[in-house]
């Protein structure tokens, strides 16, 4: 699934970067893009919590410097995980230090994961946590997610109830915020404590067979500017505004479309992307309307 990643004050990217695409595609709050050339590399991205942008390929990992015109930088990837190391970032399987220029793979205890169904039921992604050895792991077509600690091994399941998986995980404030699929989840991160939101997408009529289905929401994003969560959502043709405290939609941004990604830049202008990830539109926070 692609995400929009935003990368300083004038661009945004999609959190991939395929062979067709040509180099890093950089998309403005008008939705223009331009393309700036880093030497072939493809791979997913991040971005780190030193606001780094990290390219994960099949062979190497890259920072890239989105203040210093886009400067490339390849990691240097240690078997060492020593205390030399700041973890600014973490993939599935894989930690990075954009600092020390160092990355890291580490293993994920599949079968304490409880996979119903392996092939089916499968692991998505890691969310490096605040306390630096531990990660957050989503995982497709489960009820549970995982917090990992990389350097005992040690692996928790939380229960998030449901059965369609998680994803799209996201540190903020003290809490480790997470979509299961129709619904929004906080996680306090000392108790690990689960507070879920009321179903946020109704079920639907799949055009190809007719029957009502459940839905899935897009990728959170905090709003600084409204001081709560963006959740778009693709079926219904909107962006919602969920309350931080209450965990509850409070307005609305009736866009059309099938909005799944979102970010905000200064000024409260909004770059959408829409599912299946071939159209963006814009709108404004002003936009919102009470519900």
């Amino acid at each position: 699934m692609e995400m929009l990643l935003r990368l300083n004050r004038d661009y945004a990217s999609l959190s991939w970067v395929h062979p067709k695409d040509g180099g890093l595609r950089l998309f403005d709050r008008n939705a223009t893009m331009t393309l700036r050339d880093i030497g072939g590399r493809t791979g997913s991205l991040k971005v780190d919590n030193r606001g780094q942008l990290i390219l994960r390929g099949k062979s190497e990992t890259t920072s890239i410097d989105t203040t210093a015109d886009f400067e490339v930088v390849d990691l240097r990837h240690s078997q060492s995980r020593g205390d030399q190391a700041r973890w600014s970032a973490a993939f599935l399987n894989l930690l990075v230090d954009s600092v020390s220029g160092v990355a890291s793979s580490f293993s994920i205890d599949r079968d304490a994961l409880n996979l119903m169904d392996p092939g089916y039921t499968e692991p998505t992604d890691a969310t490096l946590l605040p306390n630096g050895d531990e990660v957050a792991v989503t995982i497709v077509r489960s009820q549970h997610m995982a917090i990992v600690n990389f350097v005992t091994g040690e692996t928790r399941l939380l229960n998030l109830a449901g059965s369609y998986g998680n994803s799209d995980a996201v540190v903020e404030e003290d809490a480790l915020w997470v979509v299961n699929y129709d619904t929004f989840c906080r996680i306090d991160l000392e108790t690990l404590q689960v507070r879920a939101s009321p179903k946020l997408q109704a079920q639907y009529r799949d055009p190809q067979y007719g029957l009502m289905t459940s839905a899935f929401v897009g990728v959170p994003r905090i709003s600084p500017s409204l001081n709560g969560w963006l959740i778009p959502r693709p079926y219904s043709g909107d962006v919602l505004l969920v309350s931080k405290d209450a965990l509850r939609p409070e307005r609305r941004l009736p866009c059309g479309g099938h909005p799944y990604a979102i970010v905000e830049f200064d000024e409260g202008d909004l770059l959408i992307l829409n599912h299946p990830f071939d159209s963006f539109q814009t709108a404004t926070i002003g936009q919102f309307v009470d519900l």
